[in-house]
């Protein structure tokens, strides 16, 4: 689980709004794997993957737009955090509900994945957005 407290604030309001709710969503998904619920896990999974895909793309569009000179390495990260999210998402739902599965990539990769990229990564492209605004 996160704390909304521990999320980290970037300078463009829209990609915080968006952050938020990425833990919402990784909240709720957390509580229906501790709680061994398999439709809610399943479906909570299936939205963060539908919330995540949009969420990178918007950044990835508003990277291109802008020219933003790291784009290949935020975008790798994207493309391998939504990889492994996809793959989490297949086994579990293919498989026998393997609620532990869920839950130690939520905790002990996903979180703090979110947590760091915002923290680096987000940070040093917002305040390029929000200056390339300006301009």
């Amino acid at each position: 689980m996160i704390v909304q407290e521990q999320l980290p604030m970037v300078a463009m309001p829209s990609m915080n709004d968006t952050h938020l709710e990425d833990v919402i969503l990784i909240n709720q998904l957390s509580a229906a794997a501790a709680s061994k619920n398999f439709a809610a896990t399943k479906i909570f999974l299936e939205e963060l993957v539908e919330h995540t895909i949009a969420h990178f793309s918007g950044e990835e569009a508003m990277m291109q737009e802008h020219n933003f000179p790291p784009y290949a390495i935020h975008k790798a990260e994207h493309d391998r955090v939504l990889k492994e999210l996809s793959n989490i998402t297949r086994i579990f739902s293919e498989g026998e509900g393997d609620f532990s599965l869920v839950t130690s990539y939520v905790d002990g990769s996903l979180i703090p994945w979110l947590l760091n990229h915002i923290e680096t990564l987000d940070t040093v492209t917002a305040m390029f957005l929000v200056n390339a605004t300006k301009s």
